[in-house]
């Protein structure tokens, strides 16, 4: 499982909070899937929270993240 990058740590930390295991476990997928969770669940960050790392290491050019919510 990938560990979640010192500065991502530090803002759970901040608040109080540790990522859910669906979290942390979407930061290893590498094709498209489906999360399931109750509301307050952590759905949207777990969604992003790939992104935001990937963003915050290296500087992108064009589309990098399409979220699309019914």
């Amino acid at each position: 499982m990938t560990t979640l990058p010192a500065r991502f740590r530090d803002w759970f930390d901040a608040q109080g909070w540790q990522p859910h295991p669906h979290q942390l476990a979407l930061l290893d997928q590498t094709e498209d899937h489906l999360l399931i969770a109750p509301t307050g669940g952590g759905k949207t960050l777990a969604g992003f929270l790939p992104s935001l790392i990937d963003l915050s290491g290296q500087p992108h050019q064009g589309l990098h993240t399409l979220y699309v919510s019914p």
